[in-house]
């Protein structure tokens, strides 16, 4: 793990140093040498490319060079060999990401409306074979470089004079769409992505005001003026389907707000899609701070979406770590304001089981603690619940999981150490770690895998890296109840560590609680000692199970 830049290799069979350029603020890169040499530094296991130790490979490739090839066999040769490099490099890298671009094929255009046009077929071939990869393994992601060309169009998008001059063959508009893709991509990668869109209402998910329109006049169709909207909610429940969830912030009456959610023929979203909603005419940074501590989310997590500029701009101030993105002055890019959103910000490498259930998993949420209101303590309390804890080292099938928690748990995290795919697999390779995973049930459904625990160390002298639980759990004693296990198991002396940072304030005083002792503290990084453990009953808990 490392807090300098990102390295990544980057293949192409065009000149990419332009893009490199752009790019080359936020992430270090890697190129063959010479131009078009990528399948040869894949085929050669002493190239640079396998020692360069990248954090991602990313495959760039284009189809100008197709206007030189002979006919359909050529052709057919070349894109062999273009798979075989590929599959060559997939077996070599096997942990980290992989992105494999699709191709464009510029076909020379001097034929009859009749004749063959191969370019379709090969193109077709392409993206099924990539496609085919992503299927089967899990490092390699498509890099769909033929859609961002669609976008602008080939005539704005290419540039014979760049191509004839330098065998770059984009054009200034080009290079910025590619480095833009380029760099969303590896965002996926990277990035933290955003939990929830707290959306406004009026003018926001439907066009006109509910309370003075009534109903039945505010815009929301599936055709006309009102599609945008339709359109736009459309989008959004997408991305719910993959794992953002939603939420209502809205200055309005709440009778006449839920009459139209629930009532208008127009609305794709409905109460059942939102996790919470706050209609009301309180300030929306009370109501999105209170969604906030109702469903443990940081303001960091939050987008926010208002029509109303003044709305936004007081609310920057009031919440400075919330994305409050500029509201689309012409409602029919709506559309493509959604996208931007999830390209930028919320669009995961993969989507795992547990993203397909968050909306229920946070509604699931509601209902515990509307249990916790209405029971007389803590333990009382868990009981309610009936949980079950499920406590045992990783699996293979679970490494993607556990890869997106590492890299995207900021409130019960004490040490807040992100790690790559490859240096998950590389600590659980060394026979004296072991990485645990939790995962917590109770009568209100499946909470999945909600913890990781990374332990270094050798016999019983066993450091805890890392500790991480989903803020989905917290405060049922679920801490108390891992550590118990691990402390009965390894005996002897367990090493806790803490990491200050300005998110993981909740598990400040973790260790202190659970019965360590602190032994070392510069400057907010501490070391704590559990020298001496008995091990406890939880008798409010259902079940605990421990596969050690």
């Amino acid at each position: 793990m490392s807090d300098s830049k990102k390295r990544i290799a980057l293949l192409s069979n065009v000149m990419v140093d332009l893009i490199i350029g752009k790019l080359c603020r936020k992430y270090d890169f890697y190129q063959p040498e010479g131009y078009d040499t990528w399948v040869q530094e894949v085929i050669n296991p002493a190239a640079g490319l396998y020692s360069f130790d990248a954090d991602a490979a990313v495959i760039l490739l284009d189809g100008t060079e197709t206007r030189s090839w002979k006919g359909v066999e050529e052709g057919a040769r070349r894109i062999g060999l273009w798979k075989q490099a590929v599959s060559t490099l997939v077996s070599n890298i096997t942990t980290i990401p992989v992105f494999v671009s699709t191709i464009d094929i510029r076909e020379n255009r001097i034929k009859s409306l009749s004749e063959r046009k191969i370019k379709y077929e090969w193109e077709n071939d392409w993206y099924q074979y990539v496609q085919g990869l992503a299927e089967n393994r899990n490092n390699v992601f498509v890099f769909d470089l033929a859609d961002t060309i669609a976008d602008i169009g080939r005539r704005q998008f290419y540039s014979n004079k760049m191509w004839y001059m330098s065998s770059m063959p984009y054009s200034r508009d080009g290079l910025n769409a590619v480095a833009a893709e380029i760099g969303r991509v590896l965002g996926s990668a990277f990035n933290t992505r955003k939990k929830i869109i707290a959306l406004d209402l009026d003018n926001t998910l439907w066009g006109g005001v509910v309370g003075e329109d009534g109903v039945e006049g505010i815009e929301l169709s599936d055709h006309k003026e009102g599609q945008r909207y339709y359109d736009f909610q459309r989008q959004l429940l997408e991305m719910k389907n993959r794992g953002i969830v939603l939420g209502i912030v809205s200055k309005n009456n709440a009778e006449d707000a839920e009459a139209a959610i629930q009532g208008h023929s127009g609305m794709l979203l409905r109460d059942d899609d939102f996790v919470s909603k706050k209609i009301n005419w309180e300030s929306k940074a009370v109501n999105l701070k209170a969604m906030g501590s109702e469903l443990n989310l940081t303001e960091g997590g939050f987008i926010f979406i208002d029509d109303n500029p003044v709305e936004r701009e007081t609310l920057k101030g009031k919440c400075p770590d919330m994305l409050i993105p500029d509201f689309p002055v012409d409602t029919t890019e709506l559309l493509a304001f959604a996208e931007d959103m999830w390209f930028d910000y919320c669009r995961p490498l993969r989507v795992l089981g547990e993203d397909l259930q968050k909306t229920q998993m946070y509604q699931n949420e509601t209902k515990r603690k509307q249990e916790m209101s209405e029971s007389l303590n803590l333990d009382d309390y868990i009981a309610k619940l009936e949980i079950v804890a499920d406590i045992h080292k990783m699996r293979d099938s679970e490494l993607e999981r556990v890869v997106q928690l590492i890299n995207k748990t900021n409130q019960f995290n004490v040490t807040t150490k992100r790690y790559t795919q490859a240096e998950v697999e590389a600590i659980v390779a060394n026979p004296d770690n072991v990485i645990y995973v939790v995962y917590s049930s109770d009568k209100y459904g499946d909470n999945g895998l909600i913890s990781v625990i990374i332990l270094i160390g050798a016999g019983k002298n066993m450091r805890i890296d890392t500790f991480l639980m989903s803020c989905r759990v917290m405060g049922r004693k679920l801490e108390d109840v891992i550590i118990n296990e691990l402390a009965a198991k390894y005996g002897g002396k367990l090493i806790g560590e803490f990491i200050s940072t300005a998110k993981n304030v909740p598990v400040k005083d973790l260790y202190g609680r659970l019965g360590f002792e602190l032994v070392a503290d510069d400057d907010g990084h501490r070391i704590y000692e559990l020298k001496e453990y008995q091990k406890k009953k939880f008798e409010s808990y259902k079940e605990i199970k421990f596969e050690s």
